[in-house]
């Protein structure tokens, strides 16, 4: 097993291990996605059609907001144990690094979706009655996409005080085109609309040839970007 790999393995256990003991990141984002959902509901909620109108709007600011707060905590241990001057010794950890980052970001992600999206269609009373491979692949690529740009962005300011603020200042207009991307997609599903297919297609498509420039231009910066905060 390459050293990177065998580097990358170690990092995703140890995050996962202190999730498991702490819980920290699975509290904090479930409290904020149902207090958000909550607030949407009441807000936008119509008992009419209209309401499958503003659905991807509400939907995809969640998936911002959840995964934004999941990002903010990335480097958090890191940074509070002061070993990324250590780590970025060790040969091999700035691809190492960004990699295990980037999938346990992703993953914690994705599964605020799987229990985020049912529930918000639940909410807005969305009948289910529709395919939802391409709203699925749809969440997937732009979650993806989202995750390589966030982890990024959060390792360059992880010693900046007000990191908070700045990371979606920096992190939403570049991710923009994920973003939608993913609001037409969900547009043309909830619709039904068969002549928008090859539409729904051209976006899923860009948003995964995205997904690759994001995640290889991260891999490509993140030497200098751990080089300079460490």
């Amino acid at each position: 097993m390459p050293a990177w790999l065998s580097q990358t393995k170690h990092i995703i256990q140890k995050d996962l291990q202190r999730e498991l003991r702490t819980r920290e990141v699975l509290t904090t984002t479930l409290a904020f996605s149902l207090m958000l959902m909550v607030i949407f509901a009441f807000g936008f909620f119509k008992h009419d059609e209209s309401a499958i109108g503003i659905f991807p709007g509400v939907l995809w600011i969640s998936v911002l907001f959840t995964g934004t707060l999941v990002l903010t905590r990335s480097f958090d241990h890191e940074k509070e144990g002061q070993c990324l001057r250590a780590l970025a010794l060790i040969p091999g950890t700035e691809r190492s690094l960004f990699i295990g980052k980037y999938i346990m970001n992703l993953v914690f992600m994705l599964g605020f979706q799987v229990i985020l999206v049912p529930l918000l269609l639940f909410t807005f009373g969305v009948s289910w009655e529709f395919d939802s491979s391409p709203l699925i692949l749809a969440l997937v690529l732009a979650t993806a996409g989202f995750a390589a740009l966030g982890t990024v962005v959060a390792a360059m300011l992880v010693h900046i005080q007000m990191r908070d603020v700045f990371l979606p200042v920096i992190l939403f207009p570049m991710a923009s085109p994920l973003l939608i991307g993913g609001v037409k997609v969900t547009a043309q599903v909830l619709s039904n609309d068969l002549q928008g297919r090859e539409e729904v297609l051209t976006w899923l498509v860009g948003m995964g040839v995205a997904d690759v420039v994001y995640f290889m231009l991260g891999l490509w910066l993140f030497r200098w970007i751990l080089s300079a905060i460490e």
